[in-house]
């Protein structure tokens, strides 16, 4: 059986117990299961045999009901802090916050090592300051993924020695600066991908169908500019081309068969024309 094996623990806290106090080991070994919760030893000893994660057992052993809740025992979550501090001191700098904390914390993975009593945790924090308002944004929180390394030793938790490796970090200005290219490089995939026909656009544009737009999209289309080149919009003649019921439509609503155009209009249509 490996040293740091839970049993092994369980038997070395037993002996010191027993030590401390006087007490036959039997007394002390029935003393530590009763208080995590077995009813005896033998009860004790079946579970140890069957599951080794029992929140009883755990509890008996490591202080704890689950390894999870190790980096928020003893003082593990202050110098988890004062690590993340001293790690990031550079990043810090370049930010315009202060008094920065640990927030969110989340225990992704937890494994035991029955061989060297190391507890390695991974794990997902924001490491959060408050912004100084009177200085120009460069980002005030830093999102992590890091890997704390604890021992457990005379009955209390410990963070190891260089016990923290932060294994992928950004600050919320690297965010910001990604949203801000996914966002427009999202509506030029949108623009490139809704490329639509002249027709397709003259069908949104006066309210018919493609089929109708089909026959108005040969219309002679002018330009209305300024001396210098700046469009201010475009008329379209819808005079030749609108036939029947479509001519008398587009002259009941809008009056006219001279249309003027948006200057953006032909923005997201195909330029074939």
């Amino acid at each position: 059986m490996s040293d740091f094996s839970p049993l092994n623990i369980f038997k070395s806290q037993a002996k010191q117990l027993a030590r401390d106090q006087g007490l036959k080991l039997s007394v002390a070994q029935e003393t530590l299961v009763q208080k995590a919760g077995f009813a005896d030893y033998h009860e004790f000893s079946v579970v140890a045999q069957r599951n080794l994660k029992d929140p009883r057992l755990m509890l008996a052993v490591f202080g704890i009901k689950d390894f999870s809740q190790a980096i928020h025992e003893d003082d593990v979550y202050a110098n988890l802090d004062l690590e993340l501090e001293d790690q990031l001191s550079g990043a810090i700098a370049d930010t315009n916050a202060s008094g920065f904390t640990i927030d969110a914390l989340e225990v992704e993975t937890a494994d035991y090592s029955d061989a060297t009593g190391k507890l390695s945790l991974e794990v997902s924090l924001t490491y959060q300051g408050q912004q100084d308002q009177e200085r120009m944004y460069h980002g005030a929180a830093f999102y992590l993924k890091a890997t704390v390394e604890l021992l457990r030793r005379d009955g209390i938790w410990l963070l190891v020695e260089k016990g923290v490796v932060i294994s992928s970090g950004e600050s919320d200005a690297d965010r910001d600066r990604r949203s801000e290219q996914e966002y427009w490089a999202t509506v030029e995939e949108a623009r490139s991908s809704n490329r639509m026909s002249m027709a397709q656009a003259l069908a949104i544009e006066l309210g018919i169908s493609v089929d109708d737009a089909e026959l108005l999209s040969g219309a002679e289309i002018t330009t209305n500019e300024s001396d210098d080149g700046l469009v201010y919009s475009y008329w379209i003649n819808l005079e030749p081309e609108a036939e029947g019921e479509l001519r008398a439509d587009l002259l009941a609503r809008f009056g006219s068969l001279e249309y003027e155009l948006d200057p953006n209009f032909f923005d997201d249509v195909e330029h074939e024309f």
